[in-house]
């Protein structure tokens, strides 16, 4: 069974009371970085699921649950980062 984009979601579930945050994800690169980490921090990461359909839960701490929003770069910032690349690619 092929599921669409709608049907292939991420959902994020924590609550104030418990110390773990569930994730339910179709996401194939969240998939892969989730169980990488599986490996790594065994006693604080595990899969929990798996629907057959491509979809994996994990649980892990809920304080790694992180929204970052982008970076923003003054001018300044901006130009030295430039010459950097610039340097880096010889030109």
């Amino acid at each position: 069974m092929k599921l669409s984009g709608t049907e292939r979601e991420t959902i994020v579930l924590y609550n104030e009371a418990e110390a773990a945050a569930s994730i339910y994800t179709h996401n194939a690169a969240l998939c892969r970085q989730l169980s990488e980490l599986c490996g790594t921090y065994p006693g604080q990461v595990r899969q929990t699921g798996d629907n057959g359909y491509g979809g994996l839960s994990f649980e892990l701490p809920k304080k790694w649950v992180r929204i970052t929003p982008p970076r923003v770069l003054t001018p300044a910032q901006r130009a030295v980062l430039d010459q950097m690349n610039k340097k880096r690619r010889g030109g």
